[in-house]
């Protein structure tokens, strides 16, 4: 009995603790092509930004996410590998990424034959195990435009 109440008394603080906890931002800095890829499944190097709003330092143990773009699915990524963001700060982290052939060329046509339309983009996922207490959620949305990055758009 003397264990669950202390089981218990832990678990109510380290929920406590959790209350002035602000969300970390991710955002999507860069994606690379690894050299992991084959014919029918592609490897990306994906760099994510994570910024750490609290005045506190912030560890993870792995992140893990769902890249859509235009409302459709396109990859997954997963890390396991511990990070650590100092308090008020950023650092940028690279998680690898998986697609198939048939996702990645659909959406390749689609940006091709609409270059000015621009690409949207939602990053969805989570950072596992913060501080040793939870996983947080983080959303992040984009649109990229073909045509701003090759200079054909004013």
């Amino acid at each position: 009995m003397k264990r669950w109440i202390l089981l218990l008394t832990l678990t109510l603080l380290s929920a406590c603790s959790t209350l002035g906890l602000e969300k970390p931002k991710v955002s999507l800095v860069d994606i690379k092509p690894s050299s992991k890829s084959t014919l029918f499944e592609q490897a990306f190097d994906v760099s994510l930004r994570i910024s750490n709003p609290n005045g506190f330092a912030l560890s993870g143990k792995g992140v893990k996410f769902t890249l859509q773009v235009d409302d459709k699915r396109l990859a997954d990524g997963m890390s396991n590998k511990a990070f650590e963001i100092p308090a008020r700060s950023s650092s940028v982290i690279t998680v690898r990424m998986h697609t198939s052939l048939a996702d990645w060329l659909k959406q390749l046509g689609n940006a091709l034959t609409s270059p000015n339309r621009g690409i949207a983009y939602q990053l969805e996922g989570q950072i596992t195990d913060v501080n040793g207490i939870a996983s947080l959620p983080f959303s992040s949305k984009g649109n990229w435009s073909l045509a701003e990055k090759i200079g054909l758009k004013p």
